[in-house]
């Protein structure tokens, strides 16, 4: 690997002013160290001009003083059409460049403006203006909004990045379009790329168990990264050799043999619309998580039928025909409770596969008994008794919650593959 450095900087107003909180740079942190890639410094800086100029000339001139190494600067936020999007004319006079349009982009805007009726005369300058980039710059797709990104070159190795400030915007560009050009400037030598989800294993834990007993590892000739996610880590190995790779995944399944699995968020999918099979869901306290990770994916109609959201024990009996006396008797965080929403499934919908969640997230209504953080998961194949599992999640409730989301859908991927 290259000597490199990286420097993400984000910009707004409302994050220097304390209104907003900077989430782009710490997702965006966790996806490189999942690659093995570290982040040199963090910026924040105002919706100035000015100071954005100031900042990116002072981080240049530093860059071409230590000589040798490999510099990315990803910026994000400034690219709309509004006054106060500063980032492209700042680049412009950096560079001393002219701008052009993405024509991608445009044609994109006109068809927005076309299904909403207007006549394209009613393209303002102003809206336009989200369409530029400064020229010779290496345009980044924007499959989720308008505004291309880029990459311009500030000097021989030294490159900035310049992204939406959207999340679902920024992490769809940077995942697809920046990260494969991040790491190929890094490690130019081909390189074979695996990666594993552990479950309910904490990155110390993983390192404490896997990392520092494998010889391979320890070697130094395989660059390894993990990203933390909520209720499980994603390990990433990259190396040269793909015989390095295929022994520490055999050596990780054999470590975790019951928490160990592939891209289960790709593979359910995938195994769900080949077999034309249908699965359904019963949430309580993730109050639709679950539902929104499986529609957040195309082509999630041919498989998820419904996610109901049971919150009150009301809806648990009156749509998932949960037992009155059951949840006088047991409460609605409950094994006994959890089984029977994934029976209430069955008798609204034909399905293959049954989901349900109930738990308490917090941060009131636990008890010494049944604590905050306490989650049962059942899944259930039709014509096959429900399995029941507990958990017990640390942390506040959204943690809770896209924990017990993440782990439900795990469960259900084991029940898949059974």
């Amino acid at each position: 690997m290259k000597k490199y450095s990286i420097t993400i900087i984000s910009t707004g107003s409302e994050i220097t002013g304390g209104k907003s909180q900077d989430t782009n740079s710490m997702w965006m942190a966790n996806e490189l160290a999942g690659l093995g890639i570290k982040v040199r410094n963090f910026l924040a800086l105002p919706d100035d001009p000015e100071i954005i100029y100031d900042e990116i000339i002072n981080l240049r001139e530093k860059s071409i003083q230590r000589k040798d190494e490999i510099a990315w600067f990803i910026l994000t936020g400034g690219l709309g059409p509004t006054e106060d999007d500063y980032t492209v004319d700042v680049v412009l006079k950096i560079l001393n460049k002219p701008s052009e349009i993405v024509e991608k982009a445009r044609l994109k805007l006109e068809s927005i403006y076309r299904a909403r009726g207007r006549d394209l005369g009613d393209l303002l300058p102003a809206v336009l203006r989200q369409t530029r980039i400064p020229t010779d710059s290496i345009p980044l797709d924007n499959k989720v909004g308008i505004a291309p990104g880029f990459i311009s070159e500030l000097a021989p190795n030294i490159n900035l990045c310049c992204m939406p400030g959207v999340p679902s915007e920024m992490r769809e560009m940077f995942t697809k379009r920046l990260l494969p050009k991040i790491r190929d400037s890094i490690s130019p030598t081909k390189m074979f790329r695996a990666e594993k989800f552990i479950w309910n294993q904490g990155e110390s834990l993983y390192q404490e168990k896997f990392v520092k007993n494998h010889p391979i590892l320890q070697s130094g000739r395989v660059e390894w990264g993990v990203t933390a996610k909520r209720g499980y880590v994603k390990v990433t190995y990259l190396s040269p050799e793909e015989s390095d790779l295929a022994k520490i995944l055999s050596d990780l399944d054999n470590t975790f043999p019951d928490s160990c699995s592939d891209d289960i968020f790709s593979l359910i999918p995938k195994i769900l619309t080949e077999r034309k099979q249908k699965i359904a869901v019963a949430e309580s306290c993730t109050g639709g998580w679950v539902g929104k990770l499986f529609t957040d994916l195309a082509g999630s109609s041919k498989y998820f039928i419904s996610s109901l959201v049971t919150y009150d024990n009301i809806a648990k009996e009156n749509i998932l025909f949960v037992n009155s006396e059951t949840l006088l008797k047991k409460g609605a965080v409950s094994p006994e409770v959890a089984i029977q929403m994934t029976n209430g499934l069955e008798k609204h919908f034909d399905l293959d596969y049954s989901l349900s969640i109930t738990g308490i997230a917090g941060p009131d209504g636990g008890t010494d008994e049944k604590p905050v953080g306490l989650v049962y998961i059942a899944t259930k194949k039709k014509g096959q008794a429900a399995r029941v599992l507990e958990y017990r999640f640390p942390g506040n409730r959204e943690i809770v919650r896209e924990a017990s989301a993440h782990n439900a859908i795990f469960q259900l991927f084991k029940e898949i593959s059974q």
